[in-house]
Order: structure tokens, then C-alpha cells, then sequence
């Protein structure tokens, strides 16, 4: 299998782990502001539709971004760590989850706060993220590698 091929399979899935969040937050900010709209508030109705295609745009560039950064790390990979599929789904797993990671922290602590600033939620709410990101990056590195079931 080339590399091509696998940083593409790798991108798909990206387009994938990115169109979750960015409908979800699109999709909120729609109706929200749409609820703004119907108030007579019109200013306020702009900012949510404009933070909606921000969120909708920044979710869709670290989706494809991480994607194709899992693609890499395995079309680079050895294939005897190809071969076991607890390792290949550890470096998917730790290929997709750790610029996610990086990015929430950036995130949060810009403008002079600290991560002690946020509410215990805001933590869990990340860390569920960032979980579930590597979840499903691990679940489909056979796929991504061409070393699954129907490859």
C-alpha cells in the first residue's frame, strides 16, 4: 500500500472526526441564533452566525489535520508494529489525540489564565474529547493502514 493511499485514508477519516463537532456546534449556534433573530436582536443573531462558521471551520481544519497526521505516523511506520493491532491502534490513538490535547491547553490558557481558572467541567468535557478522538482513531488504524479485516 503507498503512503499516499494511507495519509488519504488517514484525511477521510479526519473529515470525519471533524464533521462531528463542527455540525453539532453549527448546528447550535444556527438555532440559537436564529432564536436571536426572531427577538429582534439582529446583532446578536451575526456574532452566533459567525461563530458558527468558525466553529464549523476551525472543527473541519483540525479534523483533517489530525487525520492526516495518524495517516503519516502509520504509512511511516514499521510493518512488524503494523502487524499488532494493539500497537497500531496505540499510535493511532497517541498520533490523533496529542495535537488535540496541546490544542485545548493553548486554548485555554491564553489571555493570562491558567488551567486552575476553569471549572472541573471544562476539563472533563476536553478530556472526553480528546478521549473519544483517540478512540476512534484506534478503532480505524487497520483500516487507515490497510491492514484490516478487508484489506
Amino acid at each position: 500500500m503507498t503512503t499516499r493511499t494511507v495519509i488519504g485514508r488517514g484525511a477521510r477519516l479526519g473529515v470525519l472526526i471533524g464533521a462531528w463537532p463542527a455540525g453539532i456546534a453549527g448546528t447550535l449556534c444556527l438555532v440559537v441564533s436564529f432564536v436571536f433573530l426572531t427577538g429582534g436582536q439582529e446583532g446578536t443573531a451575526r456574532a452566533l452566525l459567525s461563530a458558527a462558521a468558525f466553529a464549523v471551520l476551525a472543527s473541519m481544519a483540525v479534523g483533517v489535520t489530525v487525520g492526516t497526521a495518524t495517516g503519516l505516523a502509520l504509512a511511516l511506520a514499521p510493518r512488524r508494529l503494523l502487524a499488532c493491532p494493539l500497537l497500531r491502534g496505540l499510535l493511532a490513538g497517541v498520533t490523533a489525540a496529542l495535537p488535540v490535547a496541546l490544542l485545548s491547553v493553548a486554548t485555554l490558557t491564553g489571555d493570562g489564565y491558567t488551567l486552575a481558572s476553569y471549572p472541573p467541567s471544562i476539563h472533563l468535557l476536553n478530556l472526553s474529547a480528546t478521549l473519544t478522538i483517540a478512540l476512534v482513531a484506534a478503532a480505524h488504524s487497520g483500516d487507515i493502514a490497510g491492514c484490516g479485516a478487508d484489506h
